[in-house]
């Protein structure tokens, strides 16, 4: 039995890529049988409201300076003794660490984000832990940068739910119904915050200037959504959905799904959920949105909008490539993204920690 307590004790309403990380792997590390499971959790956050009551305790850490909270999480750690004490949020790396080195257990820390580490937490946290899982090679490159040593580092992907996500017609035909899109139109994705960093002025100027027989579809919400309304020309050729819940269904509904982040993205998820649903998929070329896949073989990197309309002006006049893409996305997925690869690797890696003999 292996015995886990699972730090997301930040208050954050609203749902992140920390927030969804916590909550999958939670989820699905309380079905299997030999962990046991324990999560200090911040009452009435997101990831408090998707999970579970059983072995969940109270505690909110605003920050890393939370003495009261912190001396509660480390005194249930010292009371469930547990075999890891996993933190998967940056501000509570120091919480984490002093609960697990005074209650003896290994100290795992997840890194997300792309931003280079505080002195303190690169000179006395990172380097003195177990283990620090990059959720990306770019986290990891960056953690190596930071000077942690690359035998301390193991890269494990956000898993993607493939009981979620995966290719399903009936959902295709329920959305196109729906909106009135026509079973021969090429259908064009845009998943995620509507604002300019995610690159929506450049999603919104590819819809006006690409011509043929498409249709682009807009899923999210956001600070420049109206703004980006205003700047369209064409606006019977985009479909504004607002927020939703069920984006697989859109996933399934499209043919092409573009990723125009202007920034450094830690891993990439809206795009590795158009590959899970054989989409495919376009990037653009920056951290880590490039590593995801091989160019022109399981998706493609461009650099700007007028690389994307020239390659897109090319794909959706050759259906025997899409096709070849598609399949090529999904068994990228199958063997490098899907949920069952990235829970068997950390649990081997649990295991082997907790056996190093075997």
């Amino acid at each position: 039995m292996i015995k886990i307590l699972w730090v997301n004790a930040n208050p954050n309403p609203n749902p992140g890529g920390t927030e969804i990380h916590s909550i999958d792997f939670i989820n699905e590390l309380e079905k299997i049988e030999d962990i046991q499971l324990y999560k200090a959790i911040a009452k009435g956050s997101y990831v408090d409201k998707h999970i579970s009551e059983k072995n969940k305790f109270d505690i909110t850490l605003k920050s890393e300076f939370s003495p009261l909270n912190t001396i509660k999480l480390i005194n249930l750690a010292r009371k469930i003794k547990p075999d890891f004490i996993i933190g998967n949020n940056g501000n509570e790396y120091i919480n984490t660490f002093l609960a697990g080195k005074l209650s003896g257990a290994k100290i795992i820390l997840f890194r997300h984000m792309l931003n280079y580490q505080p002195i303190f937490i690169k000179k006395f946290i990172l380097p003195n832990v177990y283990k620090i899982i990059a959720v990306s090679e770019s986290s990891k490159r960056r953690l190596i940068q930071d000077g942690i040593k690359e035998e301390k580092i193991e890269v494990l992907y956000n898993f993607i739910d493939e009981d979620r996500f995966y290719p399903d017609n009936e959902k295709r035909d329920k959305i196109r119904k729906q909106f009135n899109i026509k079973d021969d139109e090429i259908v064009i994705l845009f998943v995620g915050k509507v604002n300019k960093g995610k690159g929506i002025y450049d999603f919104i100027e590819i819809a006006d200037r690409l011509e043929g027989n498409v249709k682009f579809i807009v899923v999210g919400d956001g600070k420049d959504l109206e703004n980006a309304k205003k700047l369209l020309k064409n606006k019977e050729k985009v479909i504004f959905t607002g927020y939703r819940k069920d984006t697989e269904y859109f996933y399934n509904a499209s043919d092409i799904v573009l990723v125009l982040s202007k920034g450094e993205e830690s891993f990439g998820r809206t795009a590795v959920e158009g590959i899970a649903t054989g989409k495919v998929v376009f990037v653009y070329d920056i951290e880590n949105l490039k590593y995801l896949f091989e160019n022109e073989k399981s998706g493609f990197i461009v650099k700007n909008k007028e690389e994307a309309i020239k390659k897109l002006k090319e794909i959706i006049n050759n259906k025997d490539l899409m096709k070849e893409i598609s399949e090529n996305a999904l068994k990228l997925f199958k063997e490098k993204y899907s949920k069952k690869i990235i829970l068997n690797k950390f649990i081997n890696l649990l295991k082997e920690s907790k056996n190093p003999n075997g």
